[in-house]
Formats: structure tokens, C-alpha cells, sequence
């Protein structure tokens, strides 16, 4: 593909992002505003142009899912994956080269830390000694510098001193076995390239090209290491929205975004601004909790409206469990599968109930083995040969994912698995034998997703159910400094855009037996009553089902072929509110064609789309 083609179909912004000088840029990109289709554009374009090479281009981001995303839509050998995977590859071959040792990584730190916590006869729970653990590490911070950082941040946590001990005879504990913790990968990475000049230098010449995603999300450790990675070199280009930064509870410090102009010597930033994601009204209602919280924002809508937003209120959680199984199954009809419908919550609690009022209704929910993201892994296991890849595979898919994640879970069943079958033969068909009949899997692929709002986190959906908005659970009460309160803020915006055309609040009059009121970030949300005109009927039956023997159903078709063809998405061939335009008008000619989509866009896609239009008269009704 030329580097003129990579820039069709791309906004003016997009486009600008894409093209950068190869120094240092940074793209501030907004909700549904295509920064995969940027981030791997700009791959491929300085790979055409030369100005990068794909065996030294190395691309970051946060979970496997969305790695597997940049790895399936950049050019061929160039390096991706997740800030622990790349540091635990850097790390094996190191000490592989070095004769040394690799250490085995902890798969039970749950067991490690109640040992150590009995070793010290301490009562203390586990599971919060072990969150407080990894805050620590991804704060950058030894043991003794935790009591005075969790004080500061607000941790929720009675006696930090207390956990001192803990901590460091939990260290001890690894030291002695000879094991590594998935969070000490990092930080181990970052002292080899910083402990070795020549070591260094090799890292920076394999790695001459960064790029980085998500990168609002990163904590000091990531941090830390991306600045080893990148050596003081300038050619990096990292893409984030400060407006999505959701993980200030877990270690993620959002100033590191927004310092990196400074932290980097000036750069290039980009804006993107366009929402190809969301409905005008959703877009409305993203703006308006930010704004109406203090917080400076901008987005411009793309897409023609959908339906308007509705706030349902009920007696009570339970109540409100069964009105979300009511109002799913009503929303199943506008849509094509169950799983374009998701139900957020902010509390585990909240998703076992409306868990619970589904399986009663009958109403499928998606399991997260079942999901897009498993289906690819299940057909690289039953591929593996013998014991020791299906123990690598395994160990190698824990570090690459996050906690609870669908892929940490399949890492954990095939521990299971070889843990079950200590000796003789194991393979993967053996493992998808026992997946496929003992193992805790899905019922179906089709299923309404429900998950708590960070976990929804760079994904989307058709329509789109929020429950629980209530003061004290969105903003949650826990939120005491103004930093979390304000990280409440950008949850809710985050939940709210996961939305593409319909978006429902729920929230309940009582919970847990107390009186409850509706969370003051939609108290005033505009539900479309002041907003852009709802999409006519016949124009969303139209877009649904693809009529051909209408000029916007015929170029709706030519996109689909267009997008297959050159693997990208559709809207990243041209986006819905152009395809609208150029049905309206009708264009006969490139430069008619231009005064819509731009002279360069035109210049490339003219003799496609007015082939398609030939036959279509201007005065068609579109």
C-alpha cells in the first residue's frame, strides 16, 4: 500500500497525526476518534516512506487485547506488545545471554503473602495486603517508602506501617526461592538496560522506533521503563486522552501524560476531536458531565442521532436487577446478537445481581471465555505439543495480561489443567478436551456482556445500560481526595461513551436498605429533548439493511467491500455523515466529489464512488 493510500479515508487531524515529522509527537485522542486506525497508520506510512524501519519499530500498550489489535493491523515484523510482556522478553534473553538464570515467576502470590503474613503471626487480609503490594510497585516505591505515599494518596487502609514487614518478608520470601513477582518485571527490565551501557545501547538499536497507546494509564514503574526504552531519544509517538485516565486507584498517575511535553523537550501534540463512535446525543452527554464538573472538554459528533437517553429510577436494587432484564429484552429487538447490548456497574456486587435477574429471565450472559479475545487463544493452545510450551504459553499469556481479564483466566485453567495431569502426556487437544468437559466455560458465544466500568474500558457497544448511578456509588464514596473524585468523573464519561447509539441510566430509590439518590453527574443530563433531530426511521431501517437500489445503500455496500479489501473498518473508508453527503448530493464529478471529501481523499476514491452513483439521480430521496 503506498503512503498516499494510507492516508484515505483519514479526518484532517487523523491525517495530521499520521504525517508528523518523525520526532517526538504526541496525540491527544478522544473517544471513538480511530487512534488504533492512527497508531497503525503511522506505522505503516513511515515504514513506506522510509523513515522507519519494522524490524526496529516497537509498539506499547496495555492489554493483550488491544496488542493483538496493533499486531493484527501493522505491518508485518513489527514488535508489539504489552509494557509486561516486552519487558519479561528483554529480560529472559538477557539473562539467557548473560548465562544466568531465569527466574521462575510466582503464580501463587496469594499463598506467598499469607505465608509471609503467618511467618510474622500477623492477621491481616491477604487480598488487601497484596492490592496494597501492587500499588507499591507500580508507584516505583520500596517498602519503607509506602507508609507515607499511601498516607498521602488516602489508601483506604487503616495502619500502612503495619504492612512495612509484610512487604519486605515477602520479599525475602522471593529472594529465597529464586521467584520473580509479574510486578518486579518491570522494574528488573529497567535496571538491566540502566545498569549496562553496552547493554543499553543494544536495547536502543533493536528499539529505534516507540510508539505507545493508552498512555494516560501509565504508572511511574511503566514509566520508568518506557524512558529506559527510549534512551533520551525523541523519535516516539505516544497516543492518550487524559479525559479516559481511570486506573488512579491501581498506581496510574495521569500527570505523566501530562507532563511529557516537558519530560520530552517540546513536541509535536495533535488533537483528535472527531467521534466516529457515538451518537451526537451520547457525545452531548459525555461533554456535559465533564463540563459540568469542571473539567475542559471538546468532541464533535460525526454520526447522524439515535434514540434519545432515558433515566429509569426503581424501589430498589433488586427492582431495578429485574427493570434491566426487562429493558435488555426490549433493546434485543433493535439489535443483531445479545452481545451488542452491555449492562456496566461500578461494583462487583451490582453485576452478580443483574448477573442473577438474567439467568432468571432467561436473558443469555456472556461469559469471558466465550468472547472475541479467547476465540484466537483457544486455537493457538490446542495447537501446542507437549507439557513444558503449554507451561510457557501459559506463564508468557499471565505476564502479557491484566488480573481478571478473560486471557489471565485461560492462563490460570491451563495451570489447572497440568496441575490436574502432574504426569504422562499433555498437549493441547488434551487441554481442550478437559476445557471442553470439565473445565468452568461459557454456555454460548452470544450473550449480553455485563462488567464494571474499568474492565469496559476501550470497548463499545450498540446500546449501552448504566446502573447504579446513584451518589455513592458513581461518584463511589471511597473517592475522598479531590484527584479520585475527580478519576470518578472520567469513569463516568467513560462508561457514558461506551455507547454507540443507545445509552439507559437505571439507579435505585433504596440500596442495601438505605435511602439513595440519583448521582449528581446526570441530574441535568441532556436526554435529547434540546439535541440534534432523532435519525428518520426509514433512514435508520435503511442504514440496517443495506438497501442497494438507493444511492446511500449502494456506496454503504461499496464501503463494506472497500474496508474488506484493504482490511480496515468502514468508517475508516469513509466516515457515515460523508457517505450521507455524498448520497445527498450526488456527485458527477471528482471535483464535485471534493468540495465533500477533500481534494486528496477525492482524488483517490473517485472512480469508485461515481461509478457506484451512475444510475442514481440528484433528486433521489436518500
Amino acid at each position: 500500500m503506498s503512503a498516499a493510500s494510507l492516508l484515505l479515508a483519514l479526518d484532517g487531524e487523523q491525517r495530521a497525526a499520521v504525517t508528523a515529522p518523525a520526532d517526538a509527537v504526541i496525540v491527544l485522542a478522544g473517544a471513538g476518534s480511530g487512534k488504533t486506525t492512527v497508531l497503525t497508520r503511522r506505522i505503516a506510512h513511515r515504514i513506506e516512506d522510509a523513515s522507519a524501519d519494522a524490524e526496529h519499530t516497537l509498539a506499547i500498550t496495555f492489554t493483550r487485547e488491544a496488542a493483538a489489535q496493533l499486531k493484527m493491523r501493522s505491518p508485518r515484523g513489527v514488535h508489539t506488545g504489552t509494557f509486561h510482556a516486552v519487558a519479561f522478553a528483554l529480560l529472559r534473553q538477557r539473562l539467557t545471554d548473560l548465562n544466568r538464570s531465569v527466574p521462575t515467576i510466582l503464580t501463587n502470590r496469594h499463598g506467598m503473602m499469607k505465608e509471609a503474613a503467618q511467618t510474622l503471626r500477623m492477621r491481616v487480609p491477604v487480598f488487601e495486603a497484596l492490592t496494597e503490594y501492587e500499588w507499591m510497585q507500580a508507584r516505583a516505591l520500596a517498602p519503607n517508602g509506602y507508609p507515607s505515599a499511601a498516607t498521602t494518596a488516602k489508601r483506604s487502609v487503616k495502619a500502612p506501617d503495619t504492612l512495612v514487614r509484610l512487604f519486605e518478608e515477602y520479599e525475602r520470601l522471593k529472594k529465597f526461592r529464586g521467584v520473580l513477582d509479574i510486578g518486579d518485571l518491570l522494574a528488573k527490565a529497567t535496571d538491566e538496560i540502566n545498569g549496562s551501557v553496552d547493554y543499553a545501547g543494544t536495547v536502543h538499536w533493536r528499539y529505534r522506533h516507540l510508539l505507545v497507546d493508552e498512555a494516560q494509564d501509565m504508572n511511574p514503574q511503566q514509566f520508568a521503563f518506557l524512558e529506559a526504552l527510549r534512551g533520551g531519544r525523541r523519535d516516539i509517538f505516544i497516543v492518550g486522552d487524559p479525559l479516559q485516565a481511570i486506573y488512579g486507584w491501581n498506581g496510574a498517575d495521569p500527570r505523566l501524560f501530562d507532563n511529557l511535553p516537558q519530560t520530552l523537550g517540546g513536541a509535536t501534540v495533535v488533537h483528535l476531536r472527531n467521534n466516529y463512535r457515538c451518537s451526537p446525543l451520547v457525545v452531548d452527554a459525555g461533554l456535559h458531565i465533564l463540563r459540568s464538573n469542571g473539567v475542559p472538554a471538546e468532541a464533535i459528533a460525526v454520526k447522524l442521532d439515535g434514540e434519545a437517553i432515558t433515566i429509569d429510577a426503581f424501589d430498589d436494587e433488586n427492582a431495578e436487577a429485574n427493570g434491566i432484564a426487562t429493558l435488555v429484552s426490549t433493546s434485543r429487538r433493535g439489535v443483531r446478537r445479545w452481545a451488542d447490548v452491555a449492562v456496566l456497574v461500578r461494583t462487583r456486587v451490582q453485576r452478580d445481581l443483574v448477573i442473577g435477574a438474567f439467568e432468571k429471565a432467561g436473558i443469555p450472559v456472556s461469559a469471558s471465555a466465550a468472547s472475541a479475545a479467547i476465540a484466537p487463544l483457544l486455537q493457538e493452545v490446542a495447537a501446542l505439543t507437549n507439557r513444558y510450551v503449554l507451561a510457557d504459553w501459559s506463564l508468557e499469556l499471565r505476564v502479557a495480561s491484566e488480573k481478571d481479564s478473560p486471557e489471565h483466566e485461560l492462563a490460570v485453567l491451563v495451570d489447572e489443567f497440568l496441575a490436574a495431569h502432574p504426569a504422562g502426556p499433555a498437549n493441547g487437544n488434551m487441554f481442550m478436551s478437559w476445557f471442553n468437559t470439565s473445565a468452568p466455560r461459557p454456555t454460548g458465544d452470544d450473550g449480553v456482556e455485563v462488567l464494571t466500568f474499568h474492565a469496559a474500558k476501550g470497548r463499545e457497544w450498540h446500546t449501552v445500560v448504566i446502573a447504579g448511578v446513584e451518589k455513592g456509588v458513581l461518584p463511589h464514596s471511597s473517592a475522598k481526595t479531590p484527584a479520585q473524585r475527580a478519576e470518578e468523573v472520567r469513569l463516568a464519561y467513560v462508561a457514558v461513551t461506551r455507547a454507540a447509539e443507545r445509552l439507559c441510566i437505571t439507579w435505585a430509590q433504596e440500596r442495601n436498605g438505605r435511602k439513595a439518590t440519583l448521582s449528581p453527574f446526570v441530574a441535568d443530563l441532556p436526554l435529547g429533548e434540546t439535541t440534534r433531530a432523532a435519525m428518520p426511521t426509514d433512514l435508520r431501517d435503511m442504514a440496517n439493511t443495506g438497501n442497494k437500489e438507493t444511492a446511500l445503500g449502494a456506496l454503504r455496500e461499496w464501503r463494506r467491500g472497500r474496508a474488506r479489501r484493504l482490511g480496515t473498518t468502514e468508517s475508516a473508508v469513509c466516515a457515515d455523515v460523508l457517505l450521507q453527503r455524498i448520497a445527498d448530493r450526488g456527485p458527477t464529478t471528482a471535483d464535485e466529489l471534493a468540495e465533500i471529501v477533500g481534494p486528496m481523499t477525492a482524488e483517490t476514491l473517485a472512480p469508485e464512488v461515481l461509478a457506484v452513483l451512475v444510475g442514481f439521480a440528484r433528486s433521489n430521496p436518500q
